[in-house]
């Protein structure tokens, strides 16, 4: 019994100093480079600010899913517009899933060589409401902020999305990238 024993603790000491030996502190291993990884906003809100440019009347349209997607039904706010009216309009992006909500606009901001805001009127406003980007990243416009002119009485729609456009992508177009969210708007001008 006493030689089983002994023979049994000499192998337990001996793999127990391969163990200890042959493992390295986490700290003497080199530390290799992590990928950078973007996390995808999530955008539970959009915000249309429009400034008409000659009165300065202030308008305000919103989409808004706060439940996200599979829940109740986005909550949108119709837009209408003036006739022969020009407007400054600046777009924001929340997300106000939480207690309390998240400007995602600045993130944006601080980003805009990756992103890119699309305005696509619809249903018979392609030539009666001209959108023009008037913000830029230093070579492409952004779309954070835009200038809309309403020249005739119609109704339509508009579709708007935010495309991420990372990793040299962005080139000015909608075509490549990622879209981050789009949404739906009516709009009726008078």
């Amino acid at each position: 019994m006493k030689k089983s024993f002994h023979a049994a603790w000499t192998i337990m000491l001996c793999a127990t100093i391969i163990t200890l030996g042959s493992c390295k502190k986490d700290d003497d291993l080199p530390e290799l480079p992590q990928p950078v990884v973007n996390e995808p906003e999530e955008i539970t809100t959009v915000e249309l600010h429009f400034t008409e440019t000659v009165s300065n009347a202030h308008i305000h349209a919103s989409w808004a899913d706060t439940d996200g997607p599979g829940g109740a039904d986005p909550v949108i706010e119709s837009i209408t517009l003036d006739s022969g009216s020009n407007y400054n309009v600046e777009v924001l992006f929340l997300d106000e899933s939480g207690d309390v909500a998240e400007d995602i606009t600045a993130e944006i901001k601080e980003e805009d060589d990756d992103h890119i805001i699309c305005f696509e009127p619809e249903g018979g406003l392609e030539s009666i409401l001209a959108i023009t980007r008037t913000d830029s990243d230093g070579t492409y416009e952004v779309g954070l902020e835009s200038n809309w002119v309403a020249t005739n009485k119609a109704s339509g729609g508009l579709h708007l999305s935010l495309k991420h456009q990372p990793d040299g992508l962005k080139d000015g177009s909608c075509a490549p990238g990622d879209t981050d969210i789009e949404v739906h708007f009516d709009i009726t001008i008078q």
